[in-house]
């Protein structure tokens, strides 16, 4: 992996190893430490797997510049300042003022918020931001695209807006008491200027962009039918009142009816039949009626019941469609 440009992704969740041997596993990746000042990197977290399962061990924190990437693993430095404490007190900076940004709210200086930090992109050896993404969820990714923010439009990090600063370990001491403090990324109003890459939205856009005026508008045309049809739909489908969770209901009945039908000595009525029994010894009838298997003509017959009751759910999305077309 090159030490000239790092993303988040390339080390979060590397299995990380050290000690005199170099084989030692100490634990994952699990966050980037920022310096809270500055916009660049100054470190990451190892979480230590608990010792017998049971008992906490300390997070650790590594130096940017005391580790290597062998053999797609982390190995860490054996020199006295590459972590924890003598590592903060040779970069200079104060531990708990240090900043994680993952996850963090990514607002405007005009108080608009853009979404949480999701990959960042930096500089490997002096670990300067060059770029971060904003993180708008799963299914906005998919229909809006990603916006990727220039370090130059990064204002650094600020107390009091956001969302609850993350807890975190102070120096490999757990933090007690949940910090009340909020803080988030401040970007530049511009931000909210820069297209969103990927997506069905921009898919769409190009396509509707290259058509000719006509096809745009009816493509538009189109969009707001089909947006009628569905209201219909639903509101059809309210009406129904669960037509479609009533076919086992109606199903089980056709089957009793069929099954009391093909009981000895009765005349489909569910009655014994007189002439039947004048000569013969008392029938008597089973408490409940033995089930057969449905033939298909009752599964027609409670499909057909059920598909009455929808009242034509669907052919009213295709009329609602064509009405609003014209």
């Amino acid at each position: 992996m090159s030490r000239t440009t790092i993303t988040s992704n390339d080390l979060i969740g590397l299995r990380v190893v050290g000690g005199k041997s170099g084989e030692k596993h100490i634990g994952k990746v699990r966050h980037l430490v920022f310096h809270p000042k500055e916009r660049r990197v100054i470190g990451f977290i190892v979480k230590r797997p608990d010792l017998a399962l049971m008992f906490h061990r300390k997070d650790l924190f590594v130096a940017l510049d005391s580790y290597e990437i062998v053999d797609g693993r982390v190995c860490v430095s054996t020199e006295s300042g590459a972590t924890d404490k003598a590592a903060c007190k040779r970069l200079g900076v104060d531990w708990d003022s240090c900043v994680l940004w993952s996850g963090m709210s990514i607002v405007t200086e005009s108080g608009t918020t853009v979404g949480t930090i999701g990959t960042v992109t930096f500089d490997g050896l002096t670990g300067r931001v060059e770029s971060v993404v904003a993180d708008r969820g799963a299914t906005s990714k998919a229909l809006l695209g990603t916006v990727e923010i220039p370090v130059a439009q990064i204002r650094g990090f600020r107390f009091g807006i956001g969302e609850l600063v993350s807890e975190i370990e102070s120096q490999g001491e757990a933090v007690e008491e949940e910090s009340e403090l909020r803080g988030a990324i401040l970007v530049a109003d511009s931000v909210l200027q820069i297209e969103a890459e990927g997506g069905l939205a921009e898919m769409a856009g190009h396509a509707v962009g290259k058509a000719k005026p006509v096809v745009r508008e009816t493509a538009q045309k189109a969009g707001e039918a089909a947006n009628k049809g569905v209201e219909a739909l639903g509101k059809r489908v309210g009406e129904t009142k669960g037509a479609f969770a009533g076919f086992k209901e109606e199903y089980q009945k056709a089957v009793r009816d069929d099954a009391e039908k093909a009981l000895p000595g009765t005349d489909g009525s569910g009655e014994v039949n007189a002439s039947q029994t004048s000569d013969a010894k008392p029938v008597t009838k089973p408490a409940t009626a033995p089930q057969k298997p449905a033939d298909d003509g009752t599964v027609a017959k409670a499909v057909g019941k059920q598909l009455r009751k929808s009242k034509g759910m669907f052919a009213a999305f295709k009329e609602e469609y064509k009405k609003a077309s014209k």
